[in-house]
């Protein structure tokens, strides 16, 4: 690999090229202060990145022990040289390989419903994955997917196609095609994402998150249960955070479907689990709290149906604390107690209305919380499932003690970034601001703090205060303590502070409003001509009507890549995503960045001054007029750039032309989809554009313009005008600062 300086690469990169587990890399940095500290935030994610010379020769002093060494590794095999081998290879990437995987899915379907298709897909990696010698010919790949899938597949073809692909370019290790199942596993969760029962595949982001807290609680668990397995995405976000030993935990799980079952044999296969149980059918039942024997397990991780209606049979059983009605979310939650080990700790999904719901709930609530059942609460951002926008809670539960002194709080709601346009994660950061809060507040630390978008706030609420609240355990209300309205605990520093603060506002108001003063009332209809009769039934004289793809320049986003949930660090160059498309204008604060040794396979997709970029997928026809404090920076996949032919368009013409109620109807009318719209180029091409002479077009969009920057000011004079408003009454009302007597 020449160069290695100038290539960065995250903790889940050093991790994957160096063959060990996420946790082994957080271990080393821990444990050795010589381990290369980071290069700066790459904004993968939120992520670190570190320079891969530093690693491969800090790695390069760490021979990998004996019962490690993987096939064809000779004794004194250095990490360093499984690192170095990795990026020689290319440095297989699971994220564009299934990229280009699905790009031609067309292509490998055939008959197949896009369901089955997903399937088959999976299957193919789960083989290539577990049984190499396999690989050799189709006929061998069909036998043993047909064992898999237990069903005859009829896609002979199909998988032919698909082992060309995969012996060219596919993945070439078990943690490689594990990294792919991951990936499809996502996808199928997007498109298809309501299973039996109208259940959701759970987001990886928050599978890691569960995970990553029973790590902390408690380390190396000897055994794993999910009593809800859904595609084994949470057992196998558990088995990642497990560290690396010869004997691994046992795992066990139950399904709710055959396909559910196949899913997760296949997924927890390919990510180590050998030796696994798992059973199909529910175990929420009467006995099924004495379904698994041996004392019970040490993790329990599960993302249960959210609100399942339970049946009279099942509520035959007998409750810990108590029978939970026809709502299953407190019948979960007793069943996985049931579940756990001494000494263990438990991860549950929960919707939010399950910690201040009413009624028998609130009753079972005041049981669990007084028998220590609860050790904390942590509310999560909403959007984080597909199809479905409502927020969750991370309930982790700790085997009864019979008394509760606190439970602990942490509001993430904040917290995650949009990955589509109805689609939050949460990003590493996000995972490591959870877990970091959860460290704090076990250890006894205090870290109540703002809730803000990329922070947390945490706090031990104590068992008096919880009695006062009725047992709500609601973290966002929970994680500030009660203030006082009548406060009287402020400093003359404090006030004068404030006081200097306020004078910094008014003057920022005054600012605005002789900005408003110079530039004049646009809106002021003053300046208009009233058209004279019968105009306004055909075109004026010299104006004549050309479709768009005459006129401009039209150039799809990069296809083939996930470029709108790029980077954020600021190092690299700036990428427009439809999130930074605000007020006909782009937002700087929301772009992501692509790092520098990607922008050259980019240049085409570069900006300039007088460009159009607008969605072209999610909400099609949102659009933004490029500046020059924009020029030279890349558009993302879900945009079109619109170029206008300058001797024939004028750019500010074209975006009060793109924003016209009839040209937005023409719009939405041409896009096409049903779970994600999107309008082709090829529809775009045809959108009929009304072209005034070019003196003309300028000055409508001068005019334009000044209403656009007019709005601008207007908004932040708006919201410097709501921070005055709030501080003045707040200074006025607590009696410390009075106005002066009216004359």
């Amino acid at each position: 690999m020449n160069d290695l300086g100038r290539l960065l690469v995250s903790r889940a990169d050093i991790a994957r090229l160096a063959g060990v587990k996420r946790p082994a890399v957080t271990n080393w940095e821990r444990r050795h202060e010589d381990f290369p500290g980071p290069a700066g935030p790459s904004g993968r994610a939120g992520a670190d990145v570190f320079r891969a010379d530093e690693v491969a020769a800090w790695l390069s002093r760490r021979t990998v022990p004996a019962n490690a060494r993987q096939e064809g590794e000779l004794a004194g095999t250095t990490f360093g040289d499984r690192f170095r081998a990795g990026l020689d290879r290319g440095g297989f990437s699971a994220q564009e390989f299934v990229h280009r995987l699905l790009a031609e899915s067309n292509r490998f379907r055939g008959d197949l419903s896009p369901a089955d298709h997903m399937l088959l897909l999976l299957a193919m990696v789960y083989t290539w994955g577990v049984s190499p010698e396999a690989r050799g010919s189709a006929s061998s790949l069909y036998s043993v997917m047909r064992r898999v899938l237990e069903r005859d597949i009829r896609a002979y073809d199909q998988i032919t196609t698909l082992a060309e692909v995969f012996g060219r370019q596919g993945p070439g290790s078990r943690a490689e095609c594990a990294a792919v199942f991951d990936l499809l596993v996502d996808r199928y969760r997007n498109e298809y994402g309501r299973r039996e029962g109208g259940e959701l595949f759970t987001p990886r982001s928050l599978a890691r998150t569960m995970a990553r807290m029973l790590s902390v609680a408690a380390p190396s668990p000897r055994s794993i249960h999910d009593p809800f397995c859904r595609a084994g995405e949470v057992l196998a976000a558990a088995l990642a955070e497990v560290p690396g030993s010869e004997d691994g935990p046992l795992v066990a799980g139950e399904t709710p479907s055959r396909d559910a079952l196949r899913l997760t044999t296949m997924n927890l296969a390919l990510h180590g689990a050998e030796d696994e149980v798992v059973l199909q059918g529910m175990a929420i039942g009467p006995g099924g709290e004495h379904r698994w024997r041996g004392g019970g397990f040490d993790w329990v991780v599960t993302n249960p149906p959210f609100a399942l209606r339970l049946s009279p049979f099942e509520g035959e059983r007998v409750w810990r604390y108590g029978h939970p009605g026809f709502r299953g979310d407190f019948a979960w939650l007793q069943h996985v107690l049931d579940q756990l080990a001494s000494g263990g700790r438990a991860a549950v999904v929960m919707p939010e209305g399950a910690g201040f719901i009413s009624g028998r709930a609130q009753q079972i609530r005041e049981e669990m919380v007084e028998d220590g059942a609860v050790e904390c609460v942590v509310a999560l951002p909403s959007q984080l499932f597909a199809n479905t926008a409502i927020p969750v809670n991370l309930w982790i539960l700790t085997p009864p003690s019979g008394r509760c002194d606190e439970v602990f709080f942490i509001d993430g709601s904040g917290l995650g970034r949009m990955s589509g346009p109805a689609q939050r994660e949460l990003t590493e950061a996000d995972t490591s601001a959870v877990v970091d809060a959860y460290i704090a507040l076990r250890r006894g630390e205090t870290m109540t703090g703002p809730a803000q978008p990329g922070a947390v706030a945490g706090r031990a609420v104590g068992i008096d205060e919880l009695r006062e609240r009725q047992y709500r355990l609601t973290p966002r209300s929970s994680t500030v303590p009660e203030i006082s309205l009548n406060d009287a605990q402020a400093s003359e520093q404090s006030i004068a502070r404030r006081m200097e603060e306020m004078a910094s506002v008014e003057a920022r108001l005054q600012g605005l409003s002789g900005d408003l003063e110079r530039s004049g009332k646009p809106w002021q209809g003053t300046w208009l001509r009233t058209p004279t009769s019968g105009s306004g039934t055909t075109p004026r004289s010299g104006w004549e009507e050309r479709p768009l793809g005459e006129v401009a320049e039209l150039t799809a986003g990069p296809g083939g890549r996930t470029r709108d949930t790029g980077d954020a660090a600021g190092v690299g160059v700036p990428m427009v995503r439809p999130a930074a498309m605000r007020g006909h204008r782009i937002l700087h604060e929301e772009v992501t960045w692509v790092p520098l040794d990607e922008v050259d396979s980019l240049a085409r997709y570069r900006l300039r001054p007088g460009d159009v970029v607008m969605t072209r997928t999610g909400t099609p026809g949102r659009c933004a007029l490029v500046t020059e404090t924009e020029e030279g920076w890349l558009f993302g996949s879900h945009l079109v750039r619109i170029r206008p032919a300058v001797e024939l368009l004028h750019s500010s013409y074209l975006l009060g032309l793109l924003e016209r109620p009839q040209a937005q109807s023409w719009i939405s009318r041409r896009a096409s989809g049903t779970t994600v719209r999107s309008l082709s180029l090829k529809e775009l091409h045809h959108l009929p554009v009304l072209l005034p002479p070019l003196a003309e077009q300028r000055h409508i969009g001068r005019r334009l313009n000044s209403l656009d920057e007019q709005r601008r000011t207007l908004t932040e004079l708006v919201a410097a005008l709501d921070v005055y408003r709030a501080e003045l009454a707040d200074l006025l009302v607590s009696g410390w600062v009075s106005l002066p007597v009216a004359e």
